[in-house]
């Protein structure tokens, strides 16, 4: 199934893209994660890494076909 992963902030410039279309076999979190950190280990490195499905911070939900999946570090207000 596919998904699109958005990339934010410093994220962004780690991946040096602002999102790309990845195939998965499962709704499953762990998987998305381990292609995302195997492909940039930097990022598996962030403190506090954000990740948000569909606009709405992930929450253990089961990950859908066209589902995304955003990646961004801690929001800080002023």
């Amino acid at each position: 199934m596919k998904i699109k992963i958005l990339y934010f902030a410093h994220v962004r410039d780690i991946t040096k893209k602002e999102y790309e279309i990845i195939d998965i076999n499962s709704g499953n979190m762990d998987e998305i994660k381990k292609i995302i950190f195997n492909k940039y280990p930097e990022i598996k490195y962030e403190n506090n890494l954000l990740i948000a499905v569909n606009d709405e911070y992930y929450n253990n939900q089961k990950i859908k076909e066209n589902d995304a999946i955003a990646f961004f570090p801690p929001v800080s207000g002023g």
